[in-house]
This record gives structure tokens, sequence and C-alpha cells, in this order.
């Protein structure tokens, strides 16, 4: 559908569906009188076209119908009055005009059809009588009733001077390219059999154009119920809107748009110019939701192209129009040819049918443009051609819907046939429905026992913790543990060393339970066996060997073991997480003692120990890895930044509040979702 079918049919609008066809002007039709061809008038059932020049004056004075009035200062306009073809003084609302014909003998006294075609109302007299009203737009003041439209009979007299008057008024829009032109179209046609035989076409013409919209409207209305009730199947708006695009398109290109009069007319005109770029578009939309994937973003751009196209189209006709949806069409092809060679799409049921209407109708658009730019001749004496596409691709559509619901038919009846085999298997479920329960009462039992032992555990698990914290001058110390089962894997102990200072243990086993709790009491034993050892690489060394000499190689452990004086730390790691160290003079928090192998592994590694002053209001922070692997109810993790703000923020309290703080913390941060990991955290603060 390009621009220049929009402009013929906005001037075919106006006419009655009589005219269409190739119109037979009269011979030298001139302001001076014409000589309607008797030859043509009975041979042509078109007959004699008066659509040149009349004589016209504005106003309104029935003295202009008497033959005898002299008309000759009269101005020379077109009946047919589009932009630029207006009377020189602009059309007025009402005016008169005059037409001289000279009659040859053969048509004395010869029935003929009168036709008149006008967008406005027409009084139309011969030799100054009344013989035809044609159009509704008269107004209360003129007292004059509408007119019918179409043809009225005449005969000319026998004499070969005769005058055809019209009194004419048009208050519609002011005309312009793509408006309904003010003005008429009067032609004289001889009844007879080519008359009769236009009848008949024009009756086929208008059964064919209701048919075809009416099963254009259908299809969209098919598609938009599917939509309705089926939402996720966008498809079917997208291709509901395409079709009743079409289904508009197809009843204004086919004359329809006459029979509405020329203020409705003029609304579908506007309407209608954009459909190029309105129907492309539509057709990429719903190929995006047929290949069953997410919308590229392309089609955002494409869809603001046809926005911004569409004014093109109310501003300049054929072949700047036509060449602008030719080349969006041709974008919108190399979409689908992009996408297609990338692979992303989705068969579906009956996907192949539908693609094949696609293509069938980007086909036939391609031979529209052809025919548009004249590279082909009208195909059948169609040039509407796209119509055909737009049929092809509905049958092929109905066809992919009808295969679509013939293999749900078939997959629902397969579901039934399993069903009833699940029902079968149902009954023998339940045979054995009181031996589960008697299971899952022993199993309950056991539950219950192991959940006993679990909190003997536990128990043991909370005793290998020092009950009181020690009192170290110069230091302010606390410590809290929050543990992910009954029985966890973290540990923390605390010893004094040999010079008056303060040694810390923080330890993580892997994974949690009983196995972790055991762990957890032979680390405690070798520390307290060798706490007094004056370095710490030797502490560590002495648990590893411990452990290496269990034997179990999915058990291992991080520990640190730190010794901390009001005015240094030293710290030596084995696989842990870094001691923070928040400053108080800067605010800012280091890192100390990160490294190491955990202790249990099969290798021999060595421990070295790092060292770092302290100063009064300095807190030290010791975390198991629970704290910065904490997930939010969106699994967000907090992370090792996130443990480094959390201190920041807490510190520069006491160590208890410090505690209190980070626990807030880790609760705020997880929400309501379950704690994975054990948590401990071991706070010592410099007093100032």
């Amino acid at each position: 559908m390009s621009a220049h079918d929009m402009r013929d049919a906005l001037t075919l609008g106006i006419v009655s569906l009589l005219l269409l066809g190739a119109a037979a002007p009269a011979v030298a039709q001139e302001p001076a009188p014409v000589s309607p061809d008797a030859e043509t008038l009975v041979t042509d059932a078109d007959g004699v076209v008066l659509s040149r020049a009349w004589r016209f004056h504005p106003g309104d004075d029935p003295r202009w119908a008497d033959p005898a009035f002299d008309d000759a200062g009269w101005e020379p306009v077109e009946p047919l009055m589009g932009e630029g073809k207006l009377p020189p003084g602009g059309w007025p609302g009402v005016g008169w005009f005059r037409r001289h014909l000279r009659i040859e003998q053969a048509l004395w006294g010869m029935p003929l059809q009168l036709r008149v075609a006008a967008a406005g109302s027409a009084d139309v007299y011969l030799d100054g009588s009344l013989i035809n009203r044609t159009g509704a737009q008269r107004s209360a003041a003129e007292g004059r009733p509408p007119g019918a439209r179409g043809p009225g009979g005449l005969v000319f007299s026998p004499r070969p001077d005769h005058v055809l008057a019209v009194r004419y008024s048009y208050s519609g829009p002011a005309p312009t390219v793509r408006a309904l032109p003010a003005g008429f179209i009067l032609s004289l046609v001889a009844e007879n059999d080519a008359f009769l035989n236009r009848t008949r076409g024009i009756l086929r013409d208008t059964a064919l154009r209701g048919g075809l919209v009416t099963l254009l409207a259908a299809v969209a209305l098919l598609h938009l119920a599917l939509y309705w009730f089926f939402p996720r199947a966008r498809e079917n708006l997208f291709y509901s809107l395409f079709m009743g695009v079409f289904a508009l398109a197809a009843f204004h290109d086919l004359g329809g748009a006459q029979d509405l009069g020329p203020v409705a007319t003029d609304v579908l005109n506007s309407i209608t110019t954009p459909f190029p770029v309105a129907v492309i578009l539509l057709g990429l939309l719903t190929y995006y939701a047929e290949v069953d994937g997410p919308f590229p973003r392309t089609w955002v751009a494409f869809a603001v192209v046809a926005a911004g196209l569409a004014p093109v189209f109310y501003f300049f006709s054929h072949p700047v129009s036509t060449i602008v949806w030719c080349v969006y069409f041709g974008a919108v092809a190399g979409e689908v040819a992009r996408i297609q060679i990338r692979g992303r799409t989705t068969a579906r049921e009956g996907s192949p049918l539908f693609h094949l209407g696609m293509i069938v109708f980007a086909v036939v658009l391609v031979f529209q443009v052809l025919i548009e730019f004249g590279v082909l001749p009208a195909i059948g004496g169609v040039h509407n051609l796209y119509i055909v596409g737009v049929v092809v691709s509905a049958v092929m559509t109905s066809l992919s819907l009808a295969r679509g619901f013939a293999r749900t038919s078939v997959s629902l009846e397969r579901r039934l046939n399993e069903v009833e085999l699940l029902s079968g298997q149902l009954i023998e479920k339940e045979r054995t429905a009181h031996e589960n329960e008697l299971r899952a009462r022993l199993l309950e039992a056991e539950g219950a026992r192991k959940s006993r032992d679990l909190e003997e555990g536990r128990a043991l698990q909370l005793s290998m913790l020092p009950a009181l914290l020690p009192e170290v001058e110069g230091l302010d110390i606390a410590a809290a543990m929050t543990t992910a089962s009954e029985v966890g894997g973290d540990y923390y102990d605390f010893s004094a060393g040999p010079d008056g200072s303060l040694v810390v243990a923080v330890g993580d086993a892997t994974g949690h339970g009983v196995a972790a709790g055991i762990m957890v009491t032979a680390v405690k034993a070798v520390l307290a066996t060798v706490g007094g050892a004056p370095g710490l690489p030797e502490m560590v060394e002495e648990c590893n060997r411990v452990l290496r000499g269990f034997h179990v190689k999915a058990l291992h452990m991080c520990l640190t073991v730190a010794r901390v004086t009001p005015r240094t730390i030293a710290v030596c790691s084995a696989g842990m997480a870094p001691a923070l160290v928040w400053r108080a003079g800067t605010r800012a928090v280091e890192e100390l003692g990160a490294g190491g192998l955990p202790l249990g592994s099969g290798l021999l590694p060595s421990y070295r120990e790092q060292h770092a002053p302290l100063a009064p209001g300095d807190t030290v922070l010791f975390a198991t890895d629970g704290f910065p692997e904490l997930l939010d109810p969106a699994g967000n993790v907090l992370g090792f930044e996130g443990a480094v703000e959390a201190l920041r923020g807490a510190a520069g309290a006491p160590a208890r509040q410090v505690v209190e703080r980070l626990k807030a913390t880790a609760t705020d941060w997880r929400g309501g979702r379950e704690q994975a990991d054990d948590i401990t955290f071991v706070v010592v603060r410099v007093a100032k």
C-alpha cells in the first residue's frame, strides 16, 4: 500500500462506485459547447465524463439555471476542485456551474443516465428544469430535502443546443492533496447492456470488498480473542493489530470510503495515511513474538523510527512516501535475516506455515513496489496486489492455528492415557502407604535420638569455649559465636602469654556437626598444651602435626593465633581471613595475618608471624568467614568490603558494643534468610 494508492483512493472516494475504471472524457471539453459522442455513450459503460472546465460563478441565484442566461463572463473552473484548482477567489461555500452541450440527432429522445458524484450537495438542471439532486450536505436555511446520490434519468429534447446547470454547495474541510476534494463529477451514460454489466460488476466488487474486509476483520478478532484468553502468546496480539490495520486499509482502498460521507471519509483518509510503516512494524513485532525469544533491543529503534516516519506520509506523496516505506521495509527484512542467521529462534507447532505466509506476503509486497515504480505492469489489472499477500498470510495463519490445535488435541489424548496409567500406579502406592507411615515413625524416632546426640555434642562444643573472658591490663576484650547448626565448626579461646600478653586463638573447622566439634576439641587440647610457647608459628605447626595424625582427608581447620599487648600485635594464620585493625587516629582499617594453608592438609607448610603496632583506641577484629560470606534474602553476599565497612561503623565503642553492633549488622543483612555458616567475632580494643 503506497502513498500513490492512497492519493488515488482519496480522489476516487468522492466518485461513485459506478465510475470505477477507465473514464472516457468527451472530445473538446472546454467552456465552449461540448458535443457528446453517441457511439461512446452506447458502447462505453462509463459513457462521457464532463470533467473539464465549466463556467463558474460564486453565489446563489435561481435565475442562473435559465438556459437563456448569458454566462459568457463566468470563469472557467474544473468541477472537481482539488488543491490548486479552486476558483481564483477561493471556494465561497456555494456557487453555480454551467455547461453548454451540442447534442447530435442520434441522441435526441434516447433515455440516458445522468451520474453525479459530489462531496457536498449538487442540484442538476437541464434546460432550466431540475432533474437530479445529489448529496445530503444541506443546511436548514436552504430548506431543500437531501437528494439521492447516484444516477438519474434524462432525455434530450429534439434540438441541438442544451444547457446543464449545477447549483453546488460544500461546507466541508478545505481541500488538500489528501483531504476529500470539493466539487463533483458528472457523466452521461446510455441505458444499455454495458450499463447493466457495469452495475453487476459494481455489485460484485462491493460483495468482494465486503467479503475481504469481513475475512480480515474476522482473523483480527480471532487472534485478539486468543490473546485475551492466553496473554503469554503475544504474537496473537500483534497479528490481530496487523490484520485489523489491513482490514481498514482494504476497506479504504477498495472504495468503501465513498459511502461514509465527506467528514468521515476525511477522517479515514487521515487515519490510513501512515499505514505502510504501521503494518511493517506490526509484522516485525509479530515475528519477534513468534520466534519465542526475548525481544531484542532493536525493536525500540524500529518503533521510534516508525513514529518518526509517520508525518512523512502526511506531507509527501508518491514517489517520496513510497521510497520511505520501501527503505523501512528493507531494514525490517534485514533485521529478520539477522535473527535467522544467528539462529536465536524456537520452532513451534505450525510455525513453518506461519513463516511461509509471511514470506509470501513479503514477496507480494516486493511486486507491489515494482508495480508502484512502473517496473512491472499491474498483474491481472490489480493495482492493490498487497491484498493478495494479506489473504494468503491469513489463510496460512489459520492453517497454522489448525495444526497447532490438532497437535494440542493429540497431546491432550496422550496426557489422558498417562493419567490412567498414573491412576493405576496410585492404587499400588496406596497399598504401601501403611508401610511408609510405619517407616516414617521409625525415622522420627531415629531423628529424635540423633537430636539428643547433637544436643549433647553442642553442649560439648560450648564447653570448649572459655566460660569467662580474661582480664588483661590495657585491653578491652569481647567475643560472641552464632552457630549455623546444632554443633558448629567455629572456635575461639584465650590464654596468657609468658610475658603477660594476651594469646587469642580463632578457628573454623570445615563443615558442621559432630565431626567439626571433635576437631575443635582436639585443637583446644593442643593449644592448652603449647599455649605458653614463645613463638606463634610453633604453636600452629604443632596443631597441624596433631591433626594430620588423624588421617581424615575430608576434615581440615583454619586457625589464627595472635599475641596482643597494649602496644603491639603479632598474628600467625593458617588459612584464616586476615585480622582487621581499626586505627583510632585515622579511622582506617588495615589487614594483618592473611595466608598459610589450613591445618590437617597433606602438605608440610611453613607458617610465619606478622607484627603491627597498636595505639590507644585501636580495635582488632578476628572474624570467621561466615560473616563476609553471609547472604541477604536476594542472594547477595556481604563480602570482605562489607565486613570492613561494618567494622568501620561499629568501632570506636567498647569491645562489647562493637560485638553487638556487628551481630546486628549480620542479622539485618540476612533478613529472614537462614544462616548457612557459623559466625564468630573476637574483638580486642586497646584502652585509652
